[in-house]
């Protein structure tokens, strides 16, 4: 069992520790991904996305055990897809507010005629057929993955409040609409 004086010792060597550098910043910034689920699901599709987003919820939710921090990372992932969904959107509406313009070189003569390229357009990098396809569930999924952030949110909450002895109800959910999360009865 830890004294009082080993807890006041731990506390005033916690404030005299730590990466104060710049430097050091931007290497210990990625520690807390090193081998969470997190950090293998970016792709290079996410190179606009904050990796150190997930230092952040931390920092904001002070995990104090692995119960806690699964929920932060939980709600890391979630945010992840919510900013895919919202990039994907932007994909798509780019690539149709400014397609590519191709004419006829020779309008004369249409069988050997060369096409000219007014317009390169917007080339999304992900190809038009998958944006097509994710244009049709778009709110459904980013609907489903908001609820599943906080979700994840209300129950770090629950957690924490139980850990400091608080009396805490059980999570009441209720089905307002009686269907699953994409229509599936």
């Amino acid at each position: 069992m830890t004294t009082e004086s080993q807890l006041a010792a731990n506390r005033r060597n916690a404030k005299i520790g730590g990466v104060r550098t710049s430097e050091g910043k931007a290497v210990s910034k990625y520690n807390a991904l090193r081998h969470s689920i997190f950090r293998q699901a970016l792709t290079e599709y996410d190179q606009e996305f904050s990796a150190g987003v997930i230092d952040e919820l931390e920092e904001f939710f002070t995990p104090g055990d692995t119960l806690e921090a699964i929920l932060v990372e939980r709600i890391a992932l979630c945010y992840l897809k919510l900013f895919r969904i919202q990039k994907a959107e932007t994909e798509y509406m780019l690539s149709r507010l400014n397609p590519r313009v191709e004419v006829l070189k020779d309008v004369f003569d249409l069988s050997f005629g060369e096409l000219e390229v007014l317009n390169e357009g917007y080339s999304p990098r992900i190809c038009k057929e998958d944006v097509l396809h994710l244009c049709d569930i778009y709110g459904r999924y980013e609907n489903t993955m908001q609820n599943r952030m906080y979700r994840a949110m209300h129950e770090l909450e629950r957690v924490k409040r139980m850990k400091r002895g608080e009396n805490v109800p059980p999570p009441l959910a209720a089905d307002v609409t009686g269907l699953g999360s994409f229509g599936e009865k």
